[in-house]
């Protein structure tokens, strides 16, 4: 390891410890100069706050439900009948593991235990992007996912008073995953009919594409669906077969998953056969499960043994081997073609 990375690593280290440090002891506007000025951060209430100005009232708020300390709010409602809120909070982040990208760029997981003067009261993970910002490490972006609360708790009270359940309940959970699988076979269908608008309105309209020439985020879907041509029109035909699927529910609007899949593909004269594993996280917007993120990691790609391309129309049902009408049949595609060009497809 080169003494760079060791620096960037003490650092981050470093600003993680500030941030629960800060927080704690109610310094907002020193703990909000630990982001970067763009940064955003999503604590698991549906919405992701953009910029430190929206940051900033994640912690104000919380700071209202304390009545302990300088900068106390009054936690009940008025009527006298909920509890009061903690004396403090202390925030305890532990199993930090840190993703060096490079000189500029890291990622990082860490779990979380909050006290307060009743004891434990909830517990978590901290899933991070930090970028160098004027010579000094900044979060990029910040998720807070809460694993559990103590029952009756300060945060077991916050999370569900305003009658919202945070917690999924059975019927809940088989909705839940009988949506995101349908969103990742709709994912399929959509690449190889090369829909590129289908496929672009399945992830979250703020969907991290990359970073640009200068190293800036470039994020959303115009700029999705201009990487996703690319990469689409280098190839011909794809056939992409989802199988295994795991989902694991971080709460009622997220969740990550992995999906095993067999694809063929059409690579110029050749056909691929790969074997896929994609690494996924999914959020639920307006009520619609989106990719927040998607991942393709590949065990294998060999060519096959029969090589289809060049074969004869199959003219189905008549024969059973043969060159098929499909890709070539959709609509998409052959708008993705006449548009994007690449290798020819769809038909001997």
């Amino acid at each position: 390891m080169e003494v760079w990375e060791i620096d960037a690593r003490e650092q981050v280290r470093d600003l993680v410890a500030s941030y629960n440090a800060l927080g704690d002891r109610g310094r907002f506007d020193d703990l909000l100069a630990l982001f970067a000025p763009d940064a955003t951060m999503d604590v698991g209430d549906g919405r992701t706050y953009v910029g430190v100005d929206e940051i900033r009232t994640i912690f104000t708020e919380t700071r209202d439900s304390v009545r302990g300390g300088d900068h106390a709010g009054d936690a009940t409602d008025g009527t006298g009948d909920e509890p009061p809120g903690p004396e403090y909070l202390q925030h305890h982040a532990s199993t930090h593991v840190i993703t060096v990208d490079g000189p500029e760029s890291a990622t990082g997981q860490a779990y979380f235990t909050v006290m307060t003067d009743a004891g434990v009261d909830h517990w978590g993970r901290y899933q991070d992007a930090y970028r160098v910002v004027d010579g000094r490490w900044r979060f990029a972006s910040r998720r807070v996912r809460v694993d559990g609360t103590t029952p009756g708790g300060w945060a077991d009270r916050r999370l569900s008073g305003d009658g919202e359940q945070t917690r999924t309940t059975g019927p809940e959970r088989l909705l839940a995953e009988a949506d995101i699988r349908q969103l990742v076979a709709r994912y399929a269908v959509a690449t190889d009919r090369r829909d590129l608008d289908a496929i672009v309105a399945l992830f979250v309209p703020d969907v991290r594409v990359g970073r640009g020439s200068s190293g800036e985020p470039v994020v959303g879907r115009d700029a999705l669906r201009e990487n996703l041509a690319g990469q689409l029109a280098a190839i011909g035909v794809t056939i992409l077969n989802v199988g295994t699927h795991q989902i694991d529910l971080a709460g009622p609007d997220d969740a990550t998953g992995h999906v095993y899949c067999k694809a063929e593909v059409q690579d110029g004269d050749r056909w691929i056969h790969q074997a896929i594993r994609y690494d996924d996280r999914y959020r639920r917007v307006d009520g619609e499960w989106l990719f927040v993120r998607r991942i393709h990691r590949l065990f294998y790609g060999a060519e096959v043994g029969t090589n289809p391309v060049g074969l004869p129309p199959a003219d189905w049902p008549n024969n059973h081997d043969g060159w098929g009408t499909i890709p070539a049949d959709d609509e998409t595609w052959q708008a993705f073609r006449a548009e994007h060009g690449g290798t020819p497809g769809g038909s001997p």
